[in-house]
């Protein structure tokens, strides 16, 4: 017995080593792919600068519209206080829509097509429609975040509660679990993944949410820069901010697959 235990220890050693040996790879992929890219845009961007600009140009655009004229932050804070909250808003008032629909049905029933409905709504049509009721400032930007994140919430976290298995539920039948202590203990682990799922959709749904209203309704904010860059043809100014969004979007999701990981460490990601 001694003698397997070992032999056991050694093969997840081994299997380790093999994927720290893989992650580097992977690292190593992205890191070159990022540098073939670079220098090919700096290659063709200086032949089509008002179209496409350059690397070295956008290098310097950032340090004016981040440094020297403060531009970008500011413009970026107002755009991150109304994502900030709206987003925490949605995050729970969908999760638990979700969950209490998946629990009562008159409830799935009763709300069900009014989710759908405005889930598959275009957020850009509600825009005018914000405007006259909460104006162009903050209440449109906190507005917009909850309507673009708090239906796919609802729809994947109601989903994910009634994936859990029967056999799970039987066991926490058979152990007498209440309704709260089945939830607690059993559907609450099960669908984890799904909320983490649907937290992902949501970020981003809400920031491409609160960036296109910003562009068509706000006097100030990110969306609102780019669309001012755009029209005078500042190409190497225009793309710091898209690039500040991205990397922003890589950044909420990084940090929401870190959560899961501590939170749910049964599962392999």
């Amino acid at each position: 017995m001694t003698q397997d235990l070992a032999q056991s220890e050694i093969a997840l050693d081994h299997a380790r080593a093999k994927e720290k040996r893989s992650d580097r790879r992977a690292l190593l992929l992205r890191i070159l792919s990022i540098v073939v890219v670079l220098i090919l845009w700096e290659i063709i961007g200086r032949q089509y600068e008002l179209f496409l600009s350059y690397p070295l140009a956008v290098l310097q655009a950032a340090w004016e519209v981040l440094v020297v004229d403060n531009e970008l932050l500011v413009a970026f804070g107002e755009t991150l206080r109304g994502y900030a909250v709206g987003y925490v808003a949605a995050m729970i008032l969908g999760t638990m829509l979700g969950y209490l629909m998946s629990y009562f049905k008159v409830l799935d029933v009763a709300l069900g097509p009014y989710v759908n409905a405005l889930y598959a709504t275009p957020r850009i049509a509600l825009i005018p429609l914000l405007v006259l009721w909460v104006g162009i400032g903050f209440g449109m930007r906190f507005t917009i975040v909850i309507l673009s994140a708090v239906f796919p919430i609802i729809i994947t976290v109601r989903d994910g509660a009634r994936s859990v298995a029967d056999e799970f539920l039987d066991v926490a039948r058979i152990f007498v679990a209440g309704g709260w202590r089945t939830w607690r203990t059993t559907i609450l682990p099960g669908s984890l993944p799904y909320v983490f799922s649907a937290l992902r959709i949501g970020a981003q749904r809400s920031l491409i949410g609160i960036i296109v209203a910003e562009t068509l309704a706000a006097l100030t904010g990110t969306g609102r820069i780019i669309q001012d860059y755009g029209q005078f043809f500042q190409t190497d100014r225009l793309l710091v901010p898209i690039f500040a969004i991205g990397f922003f979007s890589i950044f909420m999701t990084g940090a929401l697959n870190f959560i899961q990981r501590r939170v749910t460490p049964w599962e392999r990601r």
